[in-house]
């Protein structure tokens, strides 16, 4: 990976906060890390009437399409959207 996971999530922040905001969601958390699958990229969301998880697949359609766009991340990576609570 050729930035810092740091750098990246800087980079892509206000981006996922504005798709959120657009979809009447909050995003609580960026993480970008590796485990045995190798990279993840979890957005962690919630909406405060109740997350649905519709509402994930929207986010992680509306942010995978921005993230392609930019193409930011040169590995491949895992892109994972969760709430904080499913309804």
């Amino acid at each position: 990976m050729g930035m810092q996971s740091s750098e990246i999530i800087e980079k892509i922040k206000d981006k996922a906060e504005e798709i959120a905001r657009d979809l009447e969601l909050t995003l609580h958390e960026i993480k970008l890390f590796r485990d045995k699958r190798g990279w993840i990229l979890r957005f962690t969301i919630s909406r405060q009437s109740g997350t649905s998880i519709k509402d994930c697949e929207i986010y992680s359609r509306r942010i995978e399409a921005y993230l392609d766009q930019i193409d930011i991340i040169s590995d491949k990576y895992f892109l994972e959207v969760q709430s904080k609570g499913i309804k």
